[in-house]
């Protein structure tokens, strides 16, 4: 017997994956949920056959309707009370939830000759170069020159893109590209 099996073990082996793919299949189709059959329920005769005192089962009280509703005067508001100071600190707030960006276009200096390929710029991406195009931000030296005011002014612009302007740093990698600077851009930001 022995013999047999060494002689034999990866039919025996294949064997064996195939019944556990078999029962896997198997369990996979009957559905993973359980059904209505393995649920306990007190009724269903199995306690008294075990001898087990039986309590009836505990009824589900039915919501109550809602009651008309009548119109009341409203009632006096108390006077407000004298607010204590916590004596913890208060928990930091969160930041609130960008605002939706503004509609029309920023108030910026316009750009002034052909329109550069301001892809090359880390962190700009197919959606924010047609929305950078459409708020008329076309050129590097365009956004070398911008201030505070300016990044502010266009950062409402940019909805989800907001903060990418600084996050990225636009202003520094635009100045090297204004200057056709590859060399000095390649070397703080990596290969265009």
């Amino acid at each position: 017997m022995i013999t047999l099996i060494t002689a034999n073990w990866l039919f025996y082996i294949i064997a064996l994956l195939i019944g556990i793919i078999t029962a896997f299949s198997v369990w996979a189709a009957t559905g993973r949920e359980a059904s209505e059959v393995d649920s306990f329920s007190a009724d269903d005769g199995l306690l008294e056959k075990a001898g087990e005192p039986v309590r009836p089962a505990e009824t589900q009280p039915e919501p109550a309707k809602p009651a008309p509703a009548v119109v009341a005067e409203p009632a006096p508001k108390p006077a407000p009370k004298a607010v204590v100071a916590p004596a913890t600190p208060a928990p930091k707030e969160e930041p609130a939830p960008a605002a939706p960006a503004a509609t029309g276009k920023p108030q910026i200096p316009a750009a002034v000759g052909e329109p550069d390929n301001l892809r090359l710029i880390k962190g700009v991406g197919p959606k924010l170069n047609t929305l950078l195009i459409s708020l008329g931000v076309t050129r590097f030296d365009q956004i070398a020159e911008w201030k505070e005011a300016e990044i502010n002014e266009v950062d409402q612009y940019l909805d989800t893109f907001s903060g990418r302007i600084t996050r990225d740093a636009w202003i520094d990698q635009a100045k090297f590209l204004a200057k056709d600077d590859i060399a000095g851009f390649e070397k703080k930001y990596g290969k265009l």
